[in-house]
């Protein structure tokens, strides 16, 4: 007779019990507790996750129900992991599947059940009948932790964003209380013909703090802003070596010719605002800039520039006052004269600093309501006033304007004397 039938049949079944081993291998590497169930509920096999939980040896389990699995020596009838077995028990046999997921006390852990009917080979497909059922039980423990810790850093942010609204909102009442204030102020203010003089120094000089502190902010704020522009310049530079982020190039560009507007912008409105010369050198350099920088903006008015003066004749506050006087007569000539010729002069004469400022313009009359029409003339009265100055106006209509103004060049020098000078 011969032997090979014999010797295929035990091939075979070597090949079986090494593909049962590897599967027994797998199963015990997987991080769930699997487990076979019969349809009276009992543990037929399970993995090594058993014993890494410490809920029993792999051999002590087997014939055990799963709450016995889980729950050894447990005896409370309103144990919620039997409860939760016996409903997902009864479901499976209606559905073939069943599933769900609660914090275990015992186990120390929060575990997810899931019941899958198994059918045995050649047998009829009947709910729990002749058939074998699957027990996955997952540990989410940490998951469900972070879940949490989500949901509770959610809140802590939602808080912060209620805080801060709350905290702007007060801002803001308190910014429009601060207007009203305001407005109150200036209100008493116009009603308060004695106090005028003082208080339009004060404004002047608050004007002046302003200015400054804006030019600042101007060069803080919105530097650090165009640096921010330029970091993302450096960002989408590298676009470039990643070719499926699309062509950096057209937004590069678009965005260097935006930053550069941005800083000649902002150079221009921090030096009108309060020139770097004024600290840096004095007055009368400040001038000479103001002049030039005007003359290349109004090409078409012929401008001549006389200044028989230095920076150290010129001592704060004077120099502010002289500077800004200078600057709001030159916007005076822009927007009212229609002048083609401007000659400026600024000197000193024994004890007092003069400028002279005249145009061939349109002229007006000093006795009508110009005065008083926004031509700027007012102010420039009031600041020379305020600082001690005197103001001198000769114009008439179609014969340009000429405008004199004197300062003493030193405190504590007698007004009659300085008055007479002027005159």
């Amino acid at each position: 007779m011969s032997r090979t039938p014999i010797r295929a049949r035990g091939g075979q079944q070597a090949a079986i019990a090494r593909a049962k081993r590897e599967w027994e291998c797998i199963a015990d590497a997987l991080p769930q507790l699997l487990c076979l169930v019969n349809n009276q509920g009992q543990v037929l096999r399970t993995n090594l996750i058993v014993e890494r939980w410490a809920i029993g040896k792999v051999r002590e389990v087997l014939g055990a129900d799963l709450h016995e699995l889980l729950h050894r020596h447990c005896e409370e009838r309103t144990c919620e992991l039997r409860q939760a077995l016996q409903i997902a028990w009864e479901t499976l046999a209606v559905t073939g599947s069943s599933e769900f997921e609660l914090p275990d006390a015992r186990l120390d852990r929060a575990i997810k059940v899931d019941l899958r009917l198994m059918p045995d080979l050649g047998a009829q497909v009947e709910p729990l009948s002749g058939n074998y059922a699957v027990c996955i039980i997952s540990d989410v423990t940490q998951l469900r932790l972070a879940q949490e810790g989500q949901r509770i850093l959610n809140q802590e942010l939602e808080t912060r964003v209620r805080d801060r609204t709350e905290e702007l909102s007060a801002a803001v009442r308190g910014l429009r209380a601060e207007v009203t204030r305001r407005e109150l102020a200036e209100s008493s203010l116009r009603t308060s013909r004695n106090e005028l003089s003082l208080l339009s120094e004060q404004l002047m000089k608050a004007q002046e703090v302003e200015r400054k502190r804006i030019s600042q902010d101007l060069h803080d704020a919105v530097g650090q802003s165009l640096s921010a522009i330029k970091y993302s310049l450096e960002r989408a530079a590298l676009m470039l070596g990643a070719p499926q982020l699309g062509n950096p190039l057209k937004v590069i560009n678009k965005t260097v010719e935006y930053v550069q507007n941005t800083i000649d912008e902002v150079r221009t409105i921090s030096e009108n605002l309060r020139p770097a010369l004024l600290d840096s050198l004095g007055a009368v350099s400040a001038i000479r800039w103001l002049c030039r920088e005007w003359s290349e903006v109004f090409s078409e008015i012929d401008v001549e520039i006389n200044l028989h003066i230095t920076d150290a004749d010129v001592q704060e506050p004077l120099g502010t006052t002289l500077f800004r006087t200078v600057q709001e007569a030159l916007n005076n000539v822009a927007r009212h004269s229609k002048a083609t010729r401007l000659a400026i002069a600024v000197c000193k004469e024994s004890d007092y600093v003069r400028v002279d400022i005249a145009d061939n313009g349109a002229g007006f009359d000093p006795d009508s309501n110009a005065m008083r029409r926004g031509h700027g003339l007012s102010g420039i009265r009031e600041r020379v006033s305020n600082s001690g100055g005197q103001f001198s106006l000769t114009s008439y209509p179609g014969g340009g304007t000429h405008l004199t103004l004197f300062w003493p060049a030193r405190p504590g020098i007698d007004q009659g004397v300085f008055s007479l000078c002027a005159s």
